[in-house]
């Protein structure tokens, strides 16, 4: 049997270096100051390279965080069915993702973010993941027969804590606590409020 051989870097290996890069040169210029050619000739790719993983310069910050929503998805499309409750089942699927989430750049974005010039960045990306978790949520509960505004508000809620509680855990002193524990109680305030 013939074997087939790729060529070139594996993707996951190519994303690291580009977050690598971009982290540096933001670090170094500010992220307005900073390109995507300056991204791609310190990380040593070509731009269709960057483009084949990355589609915004933004999206490098996001990278584990837009990984995480994919399998957070994955996770609640595979619970559909069960007869348990959907808020909970969100909740649980929340703390799993988290529990294998290496935030990574955006942790040092958001640690950084002055120093970086990302800040306005950042508040618009985590704005749309949010908005994506909240749907992705928000559906899961719809199809666990959950009324539509009452789905929307669980989801909307619960995506603005995993986002808080990235925040704050990115900001907060070496060594942290586990981020699972902190989406935790940013969840448990859900609860409590």
């Amino acid at each position: 049997m013939d074997e087939v051989r790729r060529v070139g870097r594996p993707r996951a290996a190519s994303r690291e270096i580009l977050e690598e890069a971009a982290c540096e040169l933001f670090l170094e210029r500010g992220y307005a100051a900073t390109s995507v050619a300056d991204i791609t000739q310190r990380a040593g790719v070509s731009r269709a390279t960057f483009f084949n993983y990355i589609p915004t310069k933004s999206d490098l910050l996001w990278t584990s965080v837009d990984d995480a929503l994919d399998r957070l998805g994955e996770e609640l499309r595979a619970d559909d069915g069960d007869d348990q409750d959907p808020a909970g089942q969100a909740r649980a699927a929340l703390l799993r993702v988290a529990a294998g989430l290496e935030p990574g750049t955006v942790a040092l974005a958001f640690a950084n973010a002055e120093p970086m010039g990302v800040a306005e960045e950042l508040a618009e990306s985590a704005a749309r993941r949010q908005g994506r978790a909240g749907g992705i949520i928000a559906s899961h509960l719809r199809r666990g027969g959950v009324e539509e505004l009452v789905a929307e508000v669980v989801g909307t809620a619960q995506a603005g804590a995993f986002l808080a509680a990235l925040r704050a855990w990115s900001r907060s002193p070496v060594p942290r606590a586990p981020f699972p524990e902190v989406l935790s109680r940013a969840l448990g305030a859900l609860a409590s409020a």
